[in-house]
């Protein structure tokens, strides 16, 4: 009797699921074949010139001196900051009565 009444209290605690079978489907092929689609085409976007991968003439630019002299400045930049700290933002709560 005892075992009876476990398989029954076991199926009808399965019960409530078995509405949510009925919204499980095996595959999204509407969804999968479109996977990834805005991804690729935002990327596409940012291209400027598509074909520049296959170009192989030299790039027109700076010497080597020049080039080198905006190189050492840049990293120069970053050596000895701005003088000009502002000053740290303080957030006040509560009021200022203070106990």
């Amino acid at each position: 009797m005892r075992s009876i009444l476990l398989i029954l209290m076991r199926r009808l605690a399965l019960l409530p699921l078995l509405p949510l079978a009925g919204c499980v489907q095996g595959s999204t092929p509407h969804f999968d074949a479109r996977f990834g689609a805005a991804t690729r085409l935002a990327m596409a976007q940012q291209v400027l010139d598509p074909g520049a991968a296959g170009n192989s003439a030299p790039a027109h630019g700076l010497d080597g001196a020049s080039a080198r002299a905006v190189l050492e400045r840049y990293r120069a930049s970053f050596a000895e900051p701005n003088r000009q700290v502002p000053p740290p933002v303080t957030f006040m709560l509560g009021g200022g009565g203070g106990k």
